[in-house]
């Protein structure tokens, strides 16, 4: 009898994220013992993660786990997993945006959802946070197609477009665009803007830190200060508006500030104690929303109000697009509809096999 037990896997890129995805009927029900199976998928807790799938860094130690939905007019639920490296926590509350992106190509491969003769499209309940996702994924002859012309930034390769829709991203975990109900707080000395719209986010001005905003995020990582700095604000903010300590989870994230070169806005992104290379899908939909909103520190370098349109953010590798549609009602936000188009590759599929030693501790 073989002392590894081994269990039906995709392993997929999305958008410019990386990681396994499971069935949720491959996983037990247990949430200790499906953690457990997650931690030794990944190799954590590890900074090498040398022993798992996982990729010793954020972008690369994320996992989907997908079903067919029992909701009405809903095809997949989604449940995003952040599997921390260096430490056994698995973070179920935020989702991610790029893994998102596999989820359409998944499900087909998977048989979650049959596939049509030309375009598929995929309606998708992210579980973590409630949102209504909608997805087309290009299935000529009823196959999904990964090797197109498209390009993104932050992955070198060319793919098949996916277009992802946030059909009700306000107030995704909080119920509340502004979740302490200011549009500023002042936290030990520095001003900032915490939005929720997709996911959580803490915006400051990057200078309000002594950086440019104009730094790479291998360069920003060194900077332990800032990070630092931004981290007791976050944990404050946390309290502040029922989350608890955060210290430990990966949301809200944070965000630095600055004015464009060729963009809508520039920006650098924190998962939160390190930089992404690129931007994530969720904290671009929430970036939409503050600098929509009058009022928060967005409002230094954007002042674009329009309802509808294309909204570009620079940042360390390039440029993040989005369409939008928003519905104001007295200035404020109502409603806001945000898309994007990313690709998504199947990278390998097969099984993942855990020691069973590792299920016992």
């Amino acid at each position: 009898m073989s002392d590894q037990i081994k269990i039906p896997c995709l392993f997929m890129r999305g958008g410019t994220s990386r990681g396994p995805y499971f069935l949720k009927s491959d996983l037990p029900s247990d949430i200790e013992q499906r953690d457990k199976i997650l931690l030794a998928a990944m190799g954590s807790p590890d900074i090498r993660q040398i022993d798992g799938l996982g990729g010793a860094d954020p972008v690369k130690s994320k996992v989907a786990i997908i079903s067919k939905s029992e909701e009405k007019n809903i095809d997949v639920d989604y449940h995003f997993a952040q599997v921390k490296i260096d430490e056994p926590i698995v973070d179920t509350k935020p989702s991610c945006g790029n893994m998102l992106i596999g989820v359409g190509p998944a499900s087909v491969e998977r048989g979650l959802v049959k596939a049509n003769k030309d375009q598929t499209k995929i309606v998708i309940r992210d579980v973590n946070t409630g949102m209504k996702i909608e997805e087309i994924v290009q299935t000529p002859g009823g196959e999904v197609s990964y090797d197109g012309d498209f390009k993104i930034d932050g992955v070198p390769n060319t793919g098949t477009p996916v277009e992802i829709r946030f059909l009700d991203s306000i107030g995704a975990k909080t119920k509340k665009l502004f979740p302490t109900g200011n549009k500023i707080d002042n936290i030990n000395g520095k001003e900032c803007s915490l939005v929720d719209a997709a996911m959580p986010v803490v915006f400051f001005r990057a200078t309000d830190f002594g950086v440019t905003g104009n730094e790479t995020h291998l360069e920003l990582n060194q900077n332990k200060k800032l990070i630092d700095e931004m981290g007791d604000i976050r944990i404050e903010l946390g309290k502040r508006i029922g989350f608890g300590d955060v210290s430990k989870s990966v949301i809200p994230k944070v965000s630095l500030i600055s004015k464009p070169d060729n963009g809508s806005i520039k920006s650098r992104y924190f998962m939160p104690w390190s930089c992404h290379n690129g931007y994530a899908i969720t904290g671009s939909i929430c970036l939409l929303a503050a600098s929509k909103s009058k009022g928060t520190i967005c409002s230094d370098f954007y002042s674009d109000y329009s309802d509808k349109g294309k909204f570009e953010i620079e940042h360390p590798t390039g440029m993040s697009k989005l369409s939008f549609e928003i519905e104001y009602n007295d200035d404020k936000i109502k409603n806001l509809v945000a898309g994007t188009t990313r690709h998504a590759r199947l990278i390998m599929s097969g099984h993942v096999h855990i020691q069973k030693s590792l299920l016992n501790k």
